[in-house]
């Protein structure tokens, strides 16, 4: 496995998310997000792994749709520090991004706040 490439891509992601240089999409599954690359896509999603507990999950697809590599963050734990926070702020902001909630948050400041 690939796996310190997967860290890199995931560092990546979330660094272009939270600077709102990567656009996520909401996808027909609740609480999936994709973002669009021009051969492949990620999917992020969250995953039951205990009564309480969801395991953060990233999917790499090709332009098929077929799943081309799957990891979780517990996967990640040789290679990553702390995977499961790191996905999480991912699936935040990726949930954010397909949202619009700066949108969202700008529009109703300005109506509040017109001058």
């Amino acid at each position: 496995m690939s796996y310190p490439k997967i860290a890199k891509l995931i560092d990546v992601l979330v660094t272009q998310t939270e600077n709102g240089s990567l656009q996520w999409a909401q996808t027909e599954t609740s609480d999936m997000f994709q973002a669009s690359f021009p051969r492949y896509s990620v999917r992020l999603y969250t995953q039951q792994a205990g009564p309480i507990e969801v395991d953060y999950v990233l999917q790499i697809l090709n332009e098929l749709g077929e799943i081309v590599e799957e990891v979780s963050d517990p996967d990640l734990k040789e290679v990553m520090e702390s995977p499961y926070k790191v996905m999480r702020r991912l699936h935040d902001a990726a949930r954010r991004s397909a949202m619009g909630v700066e949108s969202a948050l700008d529009e109703i400041l300005d109506f509040l706040n017109p001058f």
